[in-house]
């Protein structure tokens, strides 16, 4: 990190910014999560799902941030939570892919205002003093993570559309057997007319 952002030493928290599914998709999610699990071929140990509270869309992961830079963001969000319409579903996902599975995944279709949404996180990030993210932008939810050996059948259709409620900033704590993830804080996200 550069920048006149103060460099703290120690533990700093990592964070990330994300957009929270609202109540309808998230419920639309849980279902999904239960048809998917009937198409686990016999490596139901190897998948490790996503508490359904837990499910987001990560826009720009930040890593390690100091008190500043998460102050800055707390600042930040309300001018990151434009009025967004639903996004539509493209697949689920095997990543990086079934031969060597490690995410089962909900891919969206990367729709204008989903892009520009990630852009202006991106841009924030730098400011913020953060390097420039050098991965493309994937819009997706992640359902479950896969240990090697597991295995899908035909995958279901996915929920048609998911709309979200909010923009926030999370902390993700590396812990066994899973990450866990604690709001920082919300912005909340207006539905756009006809989204």
């Amino acid at each position: 990190m550069s920048g006149p952002w103060p460099v703290e030493s120690g533990h700093e928290p990592r964070c990330f910014l994300a957009l929270l599914p609202d109540p309808a998709s998230r419920q639309a999610l849980q279902g999904s999560t239960a048809r998917l699990a009937s198409t686990a071929a016999g490596a139901a140990r190897g998948v490790r799902w996503i508490a359904p509270d837990a499910l987001h869309l990560t826009l720009r992961f930040l890593g390690p941030s100091t008190t500043a830079q998460i102050e800055y963001f707390k600042h930040m969000l309300p001018a990151l939570a434009p009025a967004l319409p639903a996004f539509r579903s493209r697949r689920y996902g095997v990543w990086p892919n079934r031969a060597r599975p490690r995410l089962l995944v909900l891919e969206l279709e990367t729709e204008p205002a989903l892009s520009a949404l990630a852009q202006a996180c991106e841009e924030c990030a730098r400011k913020a003093g953060f390097a420039p993210e050098t991965r493309g932008f994937r819009a997706h939810l992640t359902l479950a993570r896969l240990r090697p050996g597991s295995a899908f059948g035909i995958l279901p259709p996915p929920p048609h559309t998911l709309a979200f409620e909010a923009i926030a900033l999370m902390q993700s704590t590396l812990t066994r057997p899973e990450a866990t993830y604690r709001e920082l804080a919300r912005a909340t996200i207006e539905a756009s007319p006809g989204g």
